[in-house]
């Protein structure tokens, strides 16, 4: 499954129709049958209204009178859907509702949104969600709260208020709603004191109404984090609406069950108006980012303008209006295990589908000493992450940092192991060959093909009696994210049993050399012999 998490262009494309675009040159490139799940998101700005009906079909969008915020009489939508009201403050009070001329948060006021409030009582809510951003204003929220009036607000007391802000500014001060976003709404130099001392008369005037109606938990509206949301909006719904403030992505994520979609996605795909360094911070993308990195999956971003360049998070970046078409086939390609599944998928009586992949590797085919060990994983579809490769080719470091990851990510997982005494029995090649053959027995899960690292493998008899079709893969545990995953297991849980075996015979330096025939192993072997633990049909020389 491909999933497409856009957020807007502002000014120019909503998230839905991005999604909508990416949907058609991913089928336009080639990918025609596999299923692609849209999902425009919102972090509680413009746009957040569509992203709330998108998000729940049984929603229905209605009309209420409301006021601008220069108080002009207006109709502005929300959504209903079931007991809970969603309602976009940059429909009644938002910069997108008054001319650029018009600007000037000396003028505006939160009024409409308060007479929003309102008409959302008409539905009788269990729950009322907010979305703030784009406003036009810097009254501190005091324009809502005299249009529902101190007597009204008895009447939210049993409604759970959820506002929707990214922000994490308090009220005032050189961070807060006046310094830090005024001048975004068309405040000059000379306004900004003005509007401070407004605001500061406001957090006075706000307490006293406060403690007039018992409501003296929330007189730090001035200084909570996310109050400076919205022009301090946030704080009048902090303080007097019981209101409680929240990550715009988070909400959304949990309402469309985002995590769960990443977990059945093979890859993301997102975009932004314009990337830059903001967008990894708190906004959309980086968000984003972060619950891909946590599930494992790829993270591909669309954008109109890129100022960021490149991030460690991102996988690839395309510009909508420049080479889209060909980073989308590259992205999206139906195809995308053949670089290393059977050429004809009738090979193994699979039609055009090979089901469930395990990967297995070994690790300890050249030291002296100790066993050698195997494992074979089973990866979720898409599995991702930008440091699983040949585990060689790691550090010690980063394969101690994947192999929890790929033990909780993986949809099964075994590591065996066969000794050194053995190895001397049946040699090695048979002997790594029979560790992935008890690694594969172990994984406990039903696996349709086996991909095994190197150029041979014997036929492997699955529970049912029948033989599980396989495919060597030469460098494969630098091909294929399950034998890379498979490596790593191996390799760590050797070098952890030759870590252990070195506190008994320290004077071969296993710690360092875990067990290859290195100078210093050499060496110890001619003074002190072999142990039970060195691998006596190999040559010491």
């Amino acid at each position: 499954m491909i999933l497409l998490v856009p957020d807007k262009f502002k000014g120019t494309f909503s998230a839905s129709q991005i999604a909508s675009r990416i949907q058609e040159v991913i089928r336009a490139t080639g990918n025609t049958s596999e299923e692609i799940v849209a999902m425009p998101m919102a972090d509680g700005g413009e746009g957040s209204l569509e992203v709330f009906l998108h998000a729940n079909p049984d929603a229905r969008e209605v009309m209420v009178y409301t006021k601008d915020a220069l108080m002009r009489d207006i109709s502005a939508p929300m959504a209903v859907c079931g007991d809970t009201v969603f309602i976009e403050m940059a429909r009644c009070s938002g910069l997108m509702m008054i001319d650029q001329s018009e600007r000037n948060p000396l003028n505006t006021t939160t009024y409409g949104l308060g007479l929003m409030l309102m008409a959302a009582l008409d539905y009788q809510p269990h729950q009322i969600i907010v979305g703030l951003g784009g406003s036009a204003t810097n009254d501190g929220g005091r324009g809502l709260i005299e249009a529902i009036g101190l007597e009204n607000i008895h009447r939210f007391d049993n409604i759970k208020i959820r506002v929707a802000c990214d922000v994490k500014n308090p009220l005032l001060g050189s961070e807060g709603a006046t310094a830090v976003f005024a001048p975004q709404k068309g405040a000059d130099a000379d306004m900004l004191p003005v509007l401070e001392k407004r605001m500061e008369e406001w957090v006075a005037t706000a307490r006293e109404w406060l403690r007039s109606l018992g409501r003296e938990s929330r007189l730090d509206l001035d200084t909570h984090p996310g109050c400076g949301a919205a022009g301090g909006t946030s704080a009048a719904l902090y303080a007097f609406l019981n209101a409680s403030l929240e990550g715009g992505f988070n909400l959304f994520a949990d309402m469309v069950s985002l995590e769960s979609l990443i977990e059945r996605s093979r890859l993301v795909i997102t975009g932004e108006g314009c990337l830059d360094e903001s967008s990894m911070n708190g906004k959309l993308v980086g968000s984003l980012a972060e619950l891909c990195e946590t599930h494992c999956r790829r993270l591909y971003v669309v954008c109109g303008r890129n100022r960021l360049g490149s991030h460690e998070s991102i996988c690839d970046v395309s510009l909508l209006a420049t080479g889209l078409e060909d980073h989308i086939k590259e992205w999206c390609r139906a195809d995308w295990r053949s670089d290393y599944l059977p050429s004809e998928g009738s090979l193994f009586d699979f039609g055009s589908s090979y089901g469930i992949i395990a990967g297995c590797d070994e690790a300890g085919r050249g030291p002296l000493a100790g066993p050698v060990y195997a494992a074979a994983v089973i990866l979720p579809e898409g599995f991702y992450h930008p440091l699983l490769k040949d585990s060689k080719k790691m550090t010690a470091a980063q394969r101690e940092q994947l192999r929890p990851i790929i033990e909780q990510k993986a949809i099964a997982w075994s590591v065996a192991s066969v000794s050194a005494a053995e190895i001397d029995k049946i040699n090695i090649l048979q002997a790594s060959i029979k560790a992935m053959h008890m690694a594969l027995a172990g994984l406990n899960h039903k696996f349709d093909l086996i991909l095994a690292d190197g150029n041979r493998f014997n036929a492997f008899i699955g529970p049912d009696g029948a033989r599980v079709p396989h495919k060597c893969i030469v460098k494969g545990d630098d091909k294929v994210p399950e034998i890379s995953a498979a490596s790593i297991l191996a390799k760590t849980y050797r070098d952890e049993y030759m870590l252990k075996i070195d506190k008994e015979y320290p004077q071969y330096g296993w710690a360092r050399n875990m067990g290859y025939p290195t100078t210093e192993h050499r060496d110890a072997i001619h003074r002190h012999g072999l142990t039970p633990h060195h691998r006596k049909s190999f040559t010491v020389k």
